[in-house]
Order: C-alpha cells, then structure tokens, then sequence
C-alpha cells in the first residue's frame, strides 16, 4: 500500500463516487440505455469482492444483479479510515477517506472521494466518529464553534450549539444511538440522538467534584443506555441515561486499573474504553521504543520512536468490582482501534475481517518543534497469536496527520 498523502488534493477535488454513494439508489437499467445482460449473482460478487463497497457504488446502473449485489454490500459498512491532513488551498475538502484491505485477499487500499469541506472544519480537530458514520468536529479554545457533525459520504452536515467548553467533547463508543459528552467547567451535558435521526436530546448531568472530575474524563462508552466513563485516575464512573430524571454521575466501586494491574502505569494515555457484546472492554497499547532506520523526516533530534507491539484487553466487571483479562473475543468480533474512535463489529456482518483480531492505527514518529510527523500507519494484531501480523502505511512523511477508524454509511 504506498501514501496517500500525495493523492490526497487530487482525491479530495473529486466528488463524482461520493455523489453516487450518496444518493443511495440504484438502477436496473444499462448504462447508455441499451440492452441488459444479466450474469449469475456468484459472478457478480466475485467481481465487485476485487473493488471497495464504497468504490463499487457507481457501478450500481451497470445491471440488476450488479444493482442487488452493490446494494447487499453498502448495508453492511466496512470499517474505513478518514485522514485528516493540513489544509491544502489546492483542494476545498478536508482530508481523504481511505479503503483498506481487511485480508490479504481483498480489494487493495484505495482512496475514496470524501465530502469534508475544509470551509466547514478549518480551525477544527477531528474529535471522534459516530455510530451513524458522522465524524465529528470541535476545538474547545474557539468556544463559539459548537460540535460539527459530518457524514464524509455524503456530505450530509449538522452543527450543534454546546455551551462553552473547558475541553474537547468525547465522543461515545458503542451502542446504536450517536451521543457525546460536553464538558464545561463546573457540569457535564449527556448529547444522544436515536438511529441516527435528525432530533438530539440533551440532558445536563450534576458532576459534584466528590463523584467526578469535568477535566478529567478520558474516555466513554454507551452500553445500552448507560455510559461508563473512564477518568485520568482510571476510576470507572456511570450515566444511567436508562434511569429517570435528573441524570448523576454515579462513581463505581470498582478497583482502578493502576491498582489491580500496577504494570499500567499510564494506562488510560494508551488505552480506550469501547462495546463489544454488551461487555465494556478497556484496551490498551502495548508499546516499544523502535530503532529507525531511514532518512530523517526533520531536522530535530528525536530521541524517542515508540511504536505498537501488542494490545492488552480487560473487561468491566461491575458486579465483582475488578477488570478481567481478556485473552479470547467473545463470538465473532473485531476490535479497530484508533485515538478518538474505537468500536467493536461482528465478523459475519462485515466483509473480510478476521475474527479474535484488533485492527489498529499507530503513529510513526512526531516531531512537536516543526509540527511534522513520520506518517502514520495501520495494523492488524492477533489476539490469539499474540503478536502484529502486518502493518501498512497510511501517510508519508509531511505536516502531521491523523487517522481514524469510523463506520461509513450511505444512507
């Protein structure tokens, strides 16, 4: 898989795929109105299997069995990488989305048309993905931005109006329903919208500094209604949105990572909490200091190059008040993983994935003095194996960038 970063003014001017995928119908006539021929559904798949689901969207008018066969495969999103590069005044989008191949007998990785507009992100980080394949868009030192919701698809796009903010929002892992949680100096508000529809609610949740720090959340994952949060201290606190009114922020007795497990030290700086199963799993990076060998990317001297050699997983146990190693997924998951977007997804609902494996994003080296970085790349780790199966590059070396996991959706 080579860089994208190069193709990435060229691909972002482009919108003609992401059109298609965005409409979201499909034709039974032939291209040019002439005669259909019809080829066997087997075919068919063999066919569109060697092109991303995405990519495949446009040939949804070749035939009604290439229509039905596009259709079957756009229901079922595969998880995509969205990199968010510098602005780029050649281009009026923000960024790339990228295909990636899940087995080594995939399509290979390709460079989606995305509908980000740099006029609408400029100024902003992306903060996380949703449920419904929106990405989200905020900077807390511009207060009066809000929450920017964008599906990179489509381009369909919402603002949100928050409050003023001490920090970014976190954006939930899990569930079915988008949610985030905004922070504000002295109270957090709970953001949740249902299947994806236009109408949010929110509820202001009472966060007294006896149950809970506002500055201090790392990290938040909604499991049927109820958000468990994940703070600095690495205390497991909860939102029962499932409860009646008013909403508290309830600490878990719970014993702390750091205590139960004191070789992760700094846990929560590497770790994420996400969904799998109706489970809260916490999942942790393992990283290594990693000789580099190559031409250096900046003129500075950068003396530490850590990278990802392994991940550890703990599942939440409320009732027994501890986190549990886990060594095996429960059925047929996949973890992604990324810094503000992690999910879980089943294996026999998304094309080519590999099942009791994490599929990861990792930094190369970064350079704070010159804002650049090494690139970043994306891996696929076994949990049974123990041990990183394969790594591709994602970014060449240039003005920092970042990648994140989300869930595309057409529709």
């Amino acid at each position: 898989m080579q860089p994208i970063r190069a193709k990435a003014a060229a691909m972002s001017s482009s919108g003609t795929d992401a059109d298609n995928a965005r409409s979201g119908k499909v034709s039974g006539e032939a291209v040019g109105g002439g005669p259909v021929v019809e080829l066997p559904f087997h075919l068919t798949e063999k066919i569109l299997y060697n092109i991303s689901p995405l990519a495949s969207a446009r040939l949804a008018t070749v035939c009604k069995s290439w229509a039905a066969a596009v259709s079957e495969r756009l229901a079922r999103p595969v998880p995509h990488l969205f990199v968010y590069l510098p602005p780029d005044n050649k281009s009026d989008r923000r960024g790339v989305v990228v295909s990636v191949p899940m087995d080594s007998g995939g399509p290979p990785a390709e460079v989606i048309p995305n509908r980000v507009r740099l006029a609408d992100t400029n100024g902003l980080r992306c903060v996380g993905a949703t449920p419904s394949g929106c990405l989200a868009f905020a900077n807390w030192c511009w207060w009066d931005t809000g929450v920017l919701l964008v599906n990179p698809i489509t381009g369909a796009r919402r603002g949100l109006e928050v409050e003023r903010l001490c920090r970014d929002p976190v954006i939930a892992a899990g569930g079915a329903a988008d949610s985030f949680i905004s922070i504000g100096t002295d109270k957090l508000v709970l953001w949740w919208r249902a299947g994806g529809g236009e109408e949010w609610s929110k509820w202001t949740v009472a966060a007294p500094a006896a149950a809970h720090r506002t500055d201090g959340i790392m990290s938040v994952v909604n499991c049927s209604g109820r958000f468990y949060i994940l703070d600095r201290d690495e205390q497991v606190s909860l939102i029962d949105a499932t409860a009646p009114p008013p909403l508290l922020v309830e600490k878990l007795p719970v014993v702390s990572l750091r205590e139960q497990f004191p070789t992760l030290a700094t846990a929560t700086a590497t770790g994420h909490l996400l969904e799998s199963d109706g489970e809260v799993l916490f999942v942790r990076r393992v990283l290594a200091s990693v000789e580099h060998r190559g031409v250096p990317f900046c003129h500075h001297d950068i003396t530490e190059n850590l990278s990802i050699v392994g991940f550890e997983v703990y599942r939440l146990d409320v009732e027994g008040r501890r986190w549990t190693e886990v060594k095996k997924l429960v059925g047929d998951r996949a973890l992604f993983v990324s810094p503000v977007s992690s999910f879980s997804v089943r294996l026999s609902e998304t094309e080519g994935c590999r099942r009791n494996c994490i599929y990861f994003v990792d930094k190369k080296r970064y350079c704070s003095s010159c804002l650049q970085d090494d690139g970043n790349t994306w891996g696929v780790y076994s949990m049974e194996d123990r041990e990183v199966l394969s790594k591709y590059a994602v970014t060449g070396p240039g003005p920092c960038s970042s990648a994140t996991w989300f869930l595309p959706r057409v529709v």
